[in-house]
């Protein structure tokens, strides 16, 4: 499930940076047709998916990493004594 979380985040930034740049290409692309005020309809909604995949990534890494510690430290424990 960590892992699912990280590869979510991370897709979900690389697709609202996607629509971010096209959003943004858009006014200069068209000539004019699509002001700036229309673009700002796909800007602010990818600028929050972004965010919001960002804190998705970052959590999923957290655990991820936390969970690695304590597989060692029982690997560690449960290891028999060697002489």
């Amino acid at each position: 499930m960590k892992i699912a979380g990280l590869i979510i985040g991370i897709l979900l930034m690389v697709l609202s940076s996607i629509v971010l740049l096209v959003c943004l290409a858009l006014p200069s692309a068209t000539n004019n047709r699509v002001n700036f005020e229309e673009a700002l309809l796909g800007i602010i909604p990818s600028v929050l998916v972004f965010f919001l995949a960002l804190v998705v990534t970052v959590l999923s890494a957290l655990m991820l990493i936390k969970g690695k510690k304590n597989n060692a430290a029982q690997a560690g424990q449960t290891a028999p004594p060697q002489h």
